[in-house]
């Protein structure tokens, strides 16, 4: 283990949920502490310099920047786990890895040669495959940045210096270290995967010779030669090693190798692309044994996912956009990563939200009370949504056989139904009943705002002459929409989802379906995903990727019965879509984990997810799409896309349902109630620092977010409800949606979406 030195006055006790036990070192960027996990796994912790953290947005888009390195296969690479702010502060976790870096190795006990030098050429190689295959550049490649494990080196600190040079207000000062920077770092050109092979071959030269290729002295003259000099590649004394560094030092980015190229090299394969199924061989590449043949060729961007319960093809990647948020690696490291799956055991019946949480749902079995709050209002019955039990075959009828409960304010009440649905999709019902100045259901929210941390000013929504009212079939429920509305009503379930209605593309009409459980509709209005009632006829729970306008479908077989997928959810980009997965055992709907829809391509991966009570109050979208959130245990935590989790926020505040956006259009909060008490909301950052905005409204049914300033809440009115839009200080400015019968309500779930239907 490196020299641990003791936790200095003034160095936190913790940070997050990881106790510190010492520092581990400090650098330009920060200090790295030793801590340890509340599962007992000892992991670094980098927590950034005070003076280069800015102010608070500046620090919100580190911590989002950084989280792209969660992305990179953890092979060769010190694994990232989480990322966030400690106060202002941005602070990074990863694997923690007993072993010096490169650069003490050779001042200590000299440079490297023969079979040494080359394993440490594959190694590092190797791990910048990975980087560049996530989509990052490393940027500050050198020795410092290379550890030397137990079990081969891993490289660290991918990801830190693009998220400093992007958040231009944390510091002016260069990025990276002068005497490993490829040319093109010193003039005005961007740095690409090229930089970090031209910062590969310099660090292969230290290791070979023991000095930097460009000297150490003045900054003027190192960077001096690094433009317009030579370096002495002489000490590499293998013939096929020196002409790959020299290739790799070209001054002249486009003639350089790809870190891919420079593999196949090292590999023995001559020049070429990636070697397909070698990065799954992981740290195999660099360990002391014979390295197994593999074939030229580049590796595919991405492949279908495989379906839940088989083994992944050899080159499947995540699709395009699908990596995972939050973080960036401190240095040391080689245990294994943190375990965040415990061990599963047995899972109560959980109390899931409303009945129509984000569209339609189903019944549930018993409730059981997981947060110490008041209960809640008669309308916020919670029940699970409830699975297909039959393959799928005639089109039009769907059965539903489930256990149900009503969770009343004062008492639960378990029962067990047979609900039956045989119904035909009937001619669309008119429901509109515009005014005389009726105006199109149009806005300008195609294109959502870039995400900032810091709302911006919009108008307070008001009434005018352009609202209509729209009477929702089958119930008393009526919706008073305008044309710019950024929100409006796309489907709505009646009698705990047994009755769906989707609106018309460009109408204020819905129409009756007995196909789906939910429709979610993307914010461009013309595609929808939804959850099917059946299986498959091979046994699969099915999502729909549908164009709205015509009712076309392509279906996605995403888990395996009897695991079914439950309110879907579009990435912000619209590319992705998100559903929470439930596993039905013997009538019981538990908690198992999500699922991944790529759109474009029409596939989907299911991911389980250990963690008890992980998709109780279901799965969203984090803020840049790079990661999937929940609340565990009255905490609220995120996990990539390949169901690893990241980070988590302990101060989030007590659970609230949220039909829609859970995270402001802006990226930047995310709403809970302030306290158990349940009497005030808080918008609180994405990234857990800062302080939260308190709401002074009590509600237990949230629409979501209107916009950036404004939210749109159910609360109690007379004999039934009323939906109202207010702003973040408990001011109501406009009335959305009125519900006459409370019996009738407690049992619907409306879905809103955020663009135009």
């Amino acid at each position: 283990m490196p020299d641990l030195a003791a936790l200095r006055p003034g160095d936190p006790a913790s940070v997050g949920e990881y106790t510190l036990s010492g520092r581990l070192g400090e650098g330009g960027q920060g200090t790295v502490y030793l801590a340890t996990a509340a599962n007992g796994a000892r992991v670094a912790v980098k927590l950034l310099r005070a003076d280069l953290a800015g102010d608070h947005e500046a620090s919100e888009r580190f911590v989002r920047e950084v989280a792209m390195a969660r992305r990179v296969a953890p092979f060769c690479t010190a694994q990232v786990i989480e990322t966030g702010l400690f106060g202002r502060l941005p602070y990074i976790v990863s694997e923690y890895i007993d072993g010096p870096t490169l650069d003490e190795v050779v001042r200590t006990d000299g440079p490297r040669s023969g079979t040494s030098l080359h394993r440490l050429a594959i190694g590092t190689v190797t791990a910048l495959v990975a980087i560049h295959q996530a989509g990052i550049v490393h940027r500050d490649f050198k020795p410092s940045n290379v550890v030397l494990a137990s079990d081969g080196p891993r490289v660290i600190d991918f990801g830190i210096a693009r998220a400093l040079d992007l958040t231009s207000s944390l510091t002016a000062a260069a990025i990276g270290t002068p005497s490993f920077m490829a040319p093109e770092q010193l003039t005005d050109a961007a740095p690409g995967p090229q930089s970090d092979m031209f910062a590969w071959a310099c660090t292969l030269l230290f290791a070979a010779s023991g000095q930097p290729p460009f000297g150490q002295d003045s900054l003027a003259a190192v960077v001096n030669r690094i433009i317009h000099n030579d370096a002495d590649v002489t000490p590499v004394e293998d013939p096929a090693l020196r002409s790959l560094v020299t290739d790799c030092l070209a001054k002249d980015p486009a003639r350089r190798l790809t870190a891919s190229q420079a593999l196949m090299r090292l590999l023995g394969h001559g020049p070429g692309g990636a070697a397909p199924g070698l990065l799954h061989q992981g740290t195999a590449v660099a360990a002391s044994g014979p390295v197994p043949p593999v074939t030229s060729g580049p590796v595919p961007s991405g492949h279908p996912a495989p379906e839940l319960g088989s083994a992944p093809p050899p080159n499947w990647t995540p699709p395009q956009g699908s990596g995972a948020a939050h973080g960036s690696v401190s240095p040391q490291g080689s245990t294994p990563p943190p375990g965040w799956a415990p061990s599963p055991g047995s899972v109560p019946p959980q109390a899931y939200g409303p009945p129509g949480g984000s569209g339609p749902v189903g019944p549930v079995g018993p409730v059981r009370q997981t947060y110490q709050q008041p209960p809640p209002s008669p309308f916020y019955q919670q029940q699970l949504p409830l699975p297909p039990t039959r393959p799928g075959g005639r089109r039009g009828t769907g059965w539903i056989v489930a256990t149900a409960v009503a969770c009343t304010l004062a008492l639960a009440t378990v029962g067990t139904i047979v609900a039956v649905r045989l119904v035909s999709l009937p001619d669309p019902i008119s429901t509109s009943s515009p005014t005389p100045d009726n105006t199109n259901n149009t806005n300008n929210t195609d294109n959502p705002p870039t995400p900032t941390p810091t709302p911006t000013p919009t108008p307070t929504p008001s009434t005018n002459q352009s609202t209509r009212t729209i009477a929702l079939p089958g119930s008393s429920v009526e919706i008073r929409e305008n044309g710019s509305d950024p929100i409006k009503l796309a489907a709505y379930s009646l009698d705990s989802g047994k009755r769906v209605y989707v609106r018309r593309a460009a109408s204020d009409d819905f129409t009756l379906n007995s196909r789906y459980f939910e429709y979610a509709l993307a914010a461009d209005g013309t595609r929808a995903l939804a959850t099917d009632v059946d299986y498959s006829s091979d046994g699969y729970g099915l999502v729909s990727i549908i164009d709205h306008r015509t009712g076309a479908r392509r279906t996605v077989k995403l888990s395996v019965k009897p695991v079914f997928p439950t309110t879907p959810r579009w990435s912000p980009d619209g590319k992705l879509g998100l559903v929470t997965l439930f596993k039905d055992t013997g009538g019981k709907s538990v908690e198992y984990g999500y699922g991944v829809i790529d759109v474009e391509r029409g596939t989907g991966k299911a991911y389980e997810v250990k963690e008890k009570g992980a998709g109780e109050w279901r799965f969203f979208w984090d803020a840049d799409g790079q990661a999937v959130g929940t609340w565990v245990g009255g905490r609220m935590k995120f996990y990539d896309l390949d169901g690893t989790a990241l980070r988590t926020l302990t101060s989030a505040g007590s659970p609230v349902w949220v039909e829609g956006d859970d995270v402001s259009p802006s990226g930047g909060l995310f709403l809970s109630h302030c306290a158990p008490a349940g009497d005030t909301l808080c918008a609180r950052s994405t990234t857990g620092g800062g302080t939260p905005v308190t709401i002074p409204f009590a509600s237990n049914r949230l629409i979501g977010w209107w916009d950036d300033q404004h939210l749109a809440v159910w609360r109690a009115k007379g004999a039934g409800y009323e939906a109202v839009v207010i702003d973040l200080k408990g001011q109501i400015s406009r009335v959305l949606a009125t519900a006459a019968k409370r019996a009738e309500f407690d049992d619907m779930g409306l879905r809103f979406s955020r663009g135009t239907p």
